[in-house]
């Protein structure tokens, strides 16, 4: 899970660092708490299975990430969502001792939870080495 964590703290990096999450008070958690107001973005599931080849490997992730709205519907779910896509994607491609040699992403979807709250999930594939 080494490299699940060290692709985490990319990701959280990535988020932190987006000018446009910042400024709109996007928080970004590990979990969120369970006083989180929403805006916020939620990392995982996250799943990792093994990748390799035959002079070598790494690893394929499978991870989520949720933005949380309140109940400012589906339009401002996938403005956001449309945030983090671009700040994951257009991340570099290297830290943390890793290099991620493919990232796309694979799902997106947003629902309305029992809150109220409106929840977009991206869900990402990536595959990393380690340097």
């Amino acid at each position: 899970m080494d490299a699940s964590l060290r692709l985490q703290r990319l990701i959280v990096a990535a988020l932190a660092a987006d000018p446009e999450l910042a400024a709109a008070g996007v928080a970004v958690h590990d979990g969120p708490p369970a006083d989180a107001r929403p805006p916020f973005i939620g990392l995982g599931p996250d799943a990792m299975v093994p990748w390799r080849w035959k002079d070598g490997g790494g690893d394929e992730h499978r991870l989520t990430i949720s933005a949380w709205l309140g109940r400012d519907g589906m339009a401002g779910a996938k403005a956001l969502m449309a945030r983090i896509e671009a700040a994951v994607l257009g991340m570099p491609r290297a830290g943390e001792g890793l290099r991620i040699v493919g990232l796309r992403l694979a799902r997106a979807q947003v629902r309305r939870n029992p809150k109220s709250w409106t929840e977009g999930r991206l869900e990402f594939i990536a595959r990393t080495i380690k340097e």
